[in-house]
């Protein structure tokens, strides 16, 4: 299944500006197709994919429970992406509510504040335990003064992919865990990228889609990532597609929209 992809995958990848890396895995034929897997790259958002499951695992360690409460305080608010920012200070968040904003908005005050619930060299424990060996969480997201010079969150395809693997099979924190965890992901509300040129799901109310995805997109300037499971008709696949360096957000938009269509055509012809 995958092998008949390899070269248009390839082409697509050495087609831009930019620095792309992916690995992909096809949960039906146990094929893989691997491209820059093992190339360090600036997280962006996906870094909050481990942090997620870092507050599962200590809520499932007793730390706390899901339902319980967090304050969010004028000191917590961070530029960049979420909602959060325009709320009132002083209000109180479930830190499942917060796991969601995280995820499907991407918002980074959130994310500091889960960051700070579980602490970063938790987190980064977490990671080595899951099998990350280059990724690392070094820095808090939108805060300069919390960066060293020359130390910032990475990750590889290779890595973040194994991870969705984990997460696919019930291998991180506990079955009931991965569950919740892509039932979160699979609310994203940004899905300019790996989604980009799939068919829009038409039909009567209750009707089956004939796609659904599990992922988590990261941008900053020159940097443009989606990662996730897409589940296509008859095929189930994990993929992450990172980037760096691209001219501008049209490329790997484009890039990996190009990517989603041919996994989502071959899986569907493959089936007829």
């Amino acid at each position: 299944m995958i092998k008949q992809m390899e070269r248009s995958l390839s082409d697509l990848l050495a087609s831009g500006k930019g620095v792309y890396g992916c690995s992909l895995f096809d949960f039906n034929t146990k094929e893989n197709f691997t491209y820059h897997e093992n190339e360090s790259f600036y997280a962006a958002s996906i870094i909050k994919v481990p942090i997620m499951a870092a507050v599962f695992a200590h809520a499932f360690e007793g730390k706390y429970r899901l339902k319980d409460k967090v304050y969010i305080q004028d000191e917590d608010f961070v530029p960049g992406d979420g909602v959060l920012k325009h709320l009132s200070a002083g209000m109180e968040w479930t830190i499942h509510d917060l796991l969601v904003l995280m995820i499907i908005e991407s918002d980074n005050t959130a994310t500091n504040v889960l960051i700070d619930l579980v602490g970063k060299e938790n987190v980064h424990a977490y990671m080595k335990e899951w099998g990350f060996k280059t990724s690392h969480l070094h820095h808090k997201l939108q805060i300069s003064p919390d960066r060293i010079p020359g130390e910032f969150n990475v990750i590889t395809p290779h890595e973040i992919n194994a991870f969705l693997i984990l997460i696919a099979t019930g291998r991180v924190v506990s079955i009931k865990a991965c569950e919740m965890m892509i039932n979160i992901l699979k609310q994203q509300k940004m899905n300019d990228l790996l989604p980009r040129y799939l068919p829009a799901s038409e039909g009567p109310i209750g009707m089956i889609p004939n796609w659904e995805a599990a992922h988590k997109t990261g941008y900053v300037s020159g940097v443009e990532h989606n990662v996730g499971l897409f589940y296509f008709p008859g095929h189930t696949y994990a993929i992450s597609v990172l980037s760096k360096n691209v001219p501008d957000r049209n490329e790997p938009r484009v890039i990996m929209g190009q990517i989603g269509h041919l996994l989502f055509n071959t899986s569907k012809n493959k089936k007829s």
